[in-house]
């Protein structure tokens, strides 16, 4: 079983425009604010927020993410007949969020309301497997397309006590949260012995 991985940048790269940033002062930092998100382990240098909110939001076009599952089938042992063998696989999906800098944490169980992934917290898995014919010289795996929904913005951080004399902060990193859809398309992924079978651009 393969989780399928999802890659902000290629997400903000669709993303109708950027989110509007909102100044603010120096300090605190955007990873002391993110790690006093509920959820978060904390900071040492903040006290614990009351909440995260997504703001300045932006919709993003719904963008098919693939990614490989199952193992790799080959017909690379210098035979001259193709071969006939069944592929499959099974692929977690589940939502998701990402920060499109290195803000020095990982945000996973970090709890920021106003997205779309607060609308399901649940993980499904799907698998699905066929029959394929590999020509010699030939290698394949199966792959998914999962269509999914997403949205960037920056962090709204509300604290209970000022924090550096102020009630509410926002982060500068844009966060993006991203949750996937049940449209899910399995294909087979073919190229030529020698080469990477899970590049999923390589397409020899």
């Amino acid at each position: 079983m393969l989780v399928v991985s999802f890659v902000l940048f290629a997400l903000l790269g669709h993303a109708v425009s950027a989110p509007a940033f909102i100044p603010r002062d120096d300090s605190p930092s955007d990873t002391d604010l993110l790690l006093s998100c509920p959820g978060a382990p904390g900071s040492p240098n903040v006290e614990r927020a009351d909440k995260c909110t997504l703001v300045n939001i932006v919709n993003n076009p719904d963008t098919p993410v693939v990614s490989n599952v199952g193992n790799v089938q080959a017909n690379c042992e210098g035979g001259t007949d193709p071969i006939m063998l069944t592929v499959g696989g099974s692929t977690t999906i589940s939502s998701t969020t990402t920060a499109n800098a290195d803000v020095g944490v990982d945000l996973d169980g970090f709890s920021i309301g106003g997205g779309l992934s607060t609308a399901s917290t649940s993980s499904t898995t799907q698998s699905n497997s066929t029959m394929i014919t590999i020509p010699p010289g030939r290698q394949s795996v199966m792959t998914v397309s999962v269509l999914s929904h997403s949205q960037s913005g920056n962090v709204q951080v509300n604290y209970g006590d000022r924090v550096d004399d102020h009630f509410i902060w926002f982060t500068g990193a844009v966060i993006t949260q991203v949750t996937p859809t049940n449209q899910l398309t399995f294909d087979v992924h073919e190229t030529a012995c020698g080469t990477d079978p899970l590049d999923l651009n390589n397409h020899s």
